[in-house]
């Protein structure tokens, strides 16, 4: 995985936690076809959006570190 990749993926799984979305599909190559789908935490309620924000981000950077690709 790419650091572009790494960081395209942070992202979207950080949106998908404020959405309070249950999972998120982890394409493991592009254009493999072949996937993960990860549990996701729940969403931060209290605080600002930048609180938020940052709570969701830094989840999805633990979920990323903790796969082995």
């Amino acid at each position: 995985m790419t650091l572009q990749d790494k960081i395209q993926h942070t992202k979207a799984i950080a949106d998908a936690i404020q959405r309070a979305d249950k999972s998120y599909d982890f394409e493991v190559e592009h254009g493999s076809g072949l996937f993960i789908t990860l549990a996701l935490p729940t969403s931060q309620v209290a605080g600002t959006i930048v609180q938020q924000r940052s709570y969701a981000y830094g989840k999805a950077m633990e979920i990323l570190n903790t796969l082995s690709l």
